[in-house]
């Protein structure tokens, strides 16, 4: 089934060529969401071609962190299929190993890609007391703004957030605000646009991504299932992850991970 008029968003982290050392964090919880380039390349061709013969569906590339394969991988890949993609920045990573430059920043920009900001040091926000996460994002939209065209935009780091952490958003002039809830409705909260996006992981095939993209059913089915976890993760505890493992099973690649 083919939803017309509808923009479905993707969320990526970090591409590699051959280790998911390559760029950005290096811990097991950030090397479950590196895509392969080949495999990001197969995924952005499948969707241009898609997006070709169904032209009003829009389908968006997000990007987390702000690894340096922003600049080397994908935003040149995104290029070769005349897309660009919109990359979040956690800005205390600016200028250090593995994690773009302010330069290689102001140069996605200037080649139309979009900036939004990914926080500041990238925690848990709702494990913040209110002043600091009002730092995490203000101090992080100061230093995008030089980059930044039209309004500010931003994901939240680990893709949960409450009615703090986006009035917060809101108060430091961010304009729209993207989590990890799977769903294409846009909702607002106080004049700030709130969007949901799509998760792929590593080892994900381009028939994956494609079933997220051409298949109501299939995205309803994600959401159901986020909703589910949504409601028992505070009674579960300790065992929400070994549940959310069964309901979210994540294909591997069957490369190391090192």
């Amino acid at each position: 089934m083919i939803d017309r008029g509808m923009k479905i968003v993707l969320m990526y982290h970090d591409i590699y060529r051959e280790s998911v050392s390559e760029s950005g964090f290096q811990n097991a919880s950030a090397f479950q969401y590196k895509v392969q380039v080949d495999e990001f390349e197969a995924h952005v061709a499948a969707v241009s071609e898609y997006c070709k013969n169904y032209p009003d569906v829009e389908v968006d590339f997000t990007f987390d962190d702000g690894g340096c394969s922003f600049y080397t991988l994908a935003a040149p890949i995104l290029e070769k299929y005349d897309r660009r993609g919109t990359f979040f920045i956690s800005t205390n990573y600016l200028d250090t190993p593995l994690f773009l430059s302010m330069e290689q920043l102001r140069m996605l920009a200037k080649r139309g890609h979009r900036v939004g900001s990914h926080s500041h040091s990238h925690p848990a926000l709702t494990c913040l007391d209110e002043e600091s996460i009002a730092e995490e994002w203000n101090v992080s939209v100061r230093k995008l703004k030089s980059c930044v065209i039209g309004g500010m935009t931003a994901s939240v780091p680990n893709g949960d957030g409450n009615r703090v952490v986006m009035q917060k958003a809101l108060e430091a002039g961010i304009q729209t605000l993207y989590t990890s809830v799977p769903t294409t409705k846009v909702n607002d909260y106080d004049g700030m646009k709130v969007v949901g996006r799509y998760v792929v992981y590593q080892g994900m095939s381009t028939t994956d991504v494609m079933s997220i993209v051409g298949n109501k059913s299939k995205r309803r089915l994600m959401y159901v299932k986020w909703w589910l976890l949504r409601m028992v993760k505070s009674v579960l505890g300790s065992n929400y992850n070994k549940l959310k493992g069964v309901l979210f099973p994540k294909p591997h690649s069957g490369l190391p991970i090192e």
